[in-house]
């Protein structure tokens, strides 16, 4: 049976306007807007995306399947996504620390491996119940990706673009101590790490900019300054070590 032919059978005498979904119309959503988040067009909010991203999920439904649906149907459909992403991620982080129950990835359920342990978890939260033989949700990593932003973007969250650029301040402070102090003890080897990973980070900016995701942040603005001292400090040493190094 086609798709469009199950979400049609699944709708039937459920009323007007209601909307079923298959695992293809998940797959291909889930799909989708992860692509249209990397691209720059998720808003702050659940559900906000900018129209464009909407148009391209309901035009790539209708191409590959077949299937007309709506923004409404969309948002509706977000709505289940994030009752799964709010009963089984808190769920199965804390399980992270043993294999009593995990995520089988091939049945898109969980799967349990010590019943005494389910007990226990399944009388403190009877809501997971159904996700271990009733409930399948096989686009779970699509799911992971597209509603762990916006519980990271809440308040006092911190991004991990903000943590990596914290970090990465207190590293070239550290480094730009060693240049200025004694610039003979790194070796080649140290400096090309260095600014490898300064390279990687550059691509990475460009590709951020590229997208309209890029976030102005206090430490990332003294990393950059922080990296310019570096590199007056980094001339110095070629300079004062041999013929310049055209990188």
């Amino acid at each position: 049976m086609s798709s469009e032919s199950q979400a049609a059978s699944h709708s039937k005498g459920k009323g007007k306007g209601y909307f079923s979904c298959t695992i293809d119309m998940d797959r291909i959503m889930g799909t989708c807007f992860v692509d249209q988040m990397n691209q720059g067009n998720k808003l702050d909010g659940k559900c906000a995306w900018k129209p464009i991203a909407y148009t391209t999920v309901i035009n790539t439904l209708q191409e590959q399947l077949n299937i007309t649906v709506t923004k409404a149907h969309i948002q509706s459909r977000f709505k289940t996504w994030e009752k799964h992403y709010d009963i089984l991620h808190p769920f199965l982080q804390s399980c992270n620390s043993g294999f009593a129950i995990t995520w089988d990835h091939s049945r898109s359920r969980i799967e349990v491996h010590d019943e005494h342990v389910w007990k226990e978890r399944f009388e403190a939260n009877p809501k997971i119940s159904p996700y271990r033989r009733k409930i399948v949700v096989e686009n779970w990593e699509d799911i992971c990706v597209l509603f762990s932003l916006d519980r990271a973007n809440g308040e006092g969250a911190q991004t991990s673009f903000e943590a990596n650029a914290e970090m990465d301040v207190e590293e070239s402070i550290n480094l730009e101590e060693s240049f200025e102090n004694d610039p003979q003890t790194l070796d080649h080897e140290v400096m090309n790490s260095l600014l490898a990973r300064q390279g990687s980070k550059s691509k990475a900016s460009s590709s951020s900019d590229s997208r309209g995701t890029k976030r102005k942040l206090t430490s990332s603005q003294a990393l950059y300054k922080v990296l310019g001292r570096m590199a007056n400090s980094l001339d110095k040493y070629l300079n004062s070590t041999g013929p310049r190094v055209t990188i």
